[in-house]
């Protein structure tokens, strides 16, 4: 059996047991696509503007070309070294609720916990507000996008996209990147996408009916920021340069409220309130040198 033809195994075998707990569930295997969001993105729009119905989707890719992140930034993986994937699925919520914006905290919070429920010796931890790190270096990322109904009765298209490395990161990123196989862990992208994809959906159906009051606690066992000194920067692009200079806030975390906005106290006491998307953070162990170049993640 390939590699490609376990993945395609595994999906069959996650589509059955999705019966019980999803069952209009879609689960398509892409042999090599540029990025599953955008991929899924397509067909919601797509669906949207025809009037036709949407359903719970998942697209695993084997080759990622052009995976994305925030700001911008490219998602680079080998074929079968990382856990490719995105999630469609449609969503009832008022965006304007409070917690509404903070669903990427809730998916890494469900990513944590099947992580961590597989791997029980991982010391898992997220970086506000989208990354997975595993002692200070980054292990995976989220990214949400949304498209938004014509009409007022029918459902958002929300896509969220999920990269786990696996294996292969490259040598020269071993202090700000790592991956299982590294960790210890010899896995999949079949096995891993197994241990991560229902809790992924079961957050998702959560999230629309309680917001992310559900998840503001469990957050907190794996904050990586609370308690330590941060740097705070906006309107961050790929290429864009960090120094001290430029941070628009320097504090100690405190964790977050329960809009999902993270809590910075300043030099003065104050708690100051960043919404989560605003901003990119930095511990103040891992802020570059001046004039450094932050190295697309």
């Amino acid at each position: 059996m390939t590699a490609l033809q376990q993945l395609h195994g595994a999906a069959e075998q996650l589509w059955l047991s999705a019966q019980s707990w999803c069952p209009d569930l879609s689960i398509e295997v892409l042999p090599e696509v540029d990025s599953t969001n955008t991929h899924l993105m397509k067909q919601g729009k797509d669906a949207l503007r025809a009037g036709e119905a949407l359903h719970p989707t998942v697209a695993v890719a084997w080759a990622q070309t052009a995976g994305r992140g925030r700001h911008g930034r490219t998602w680079q993986a080998q074929p079968g070294q990382s856990l490719t994937l995105s999630v469609g699925y449609p969503m009832r919520l008022d965006w304007s609720r409070p917690g509404a914006s903070a669903l990427s905290l809730a998916a890494g919070v469900a990513v944590c916990e099947a992580l961590t429920h597989a791997l029980p010796t991982l010391p898992l931890q997220l970086k506000w507000p989208n990354d997975l790190w595993v002692d200070g270096r980054k292990l995976g990322g989220l990214l949400i996008e949304v498209a938004h109904p014509t009409t007022p009765d029918a459902p958002s298209w929300l896509v969220l996209g999920l990269g786990l490395n696996l294996a292969g990161v490259p040598a020269h990123w071993g202090l700000e990147r790592c991956d299982l196989q590294a960790l210890g862990v010899n896995t999949h992208p079949g096995e891993a996408m197994g241990w991560v994809v229902p809790a992924l959906v079961h957050a998702l159906q959560r999230f629309e009916q309680e917001g992310f009051a559900a998840f503001q606690a469990r957050y907190g066992h794996f904050d990586a920021l609370h308690g330590r000194e941060v740097r705070l920067w906006r309107s961050v692009t790929a290429e864009h340069v960090l120094d001290d200079s430029q941070a628009m806030a320097i504090g100690t975390a405190q964790g977050v409220d329960a809009q999902g906005a993270l809590l910075v106290k300043d030099a003065t006491g104050q708690v100051q309130t960043w919404p989560q998307g605003e901003v990119t953070v930095r511990p103040k162990e891992q802020t570059p040198a001046k004039g450094t170049r932050i190295a697309q993640p």
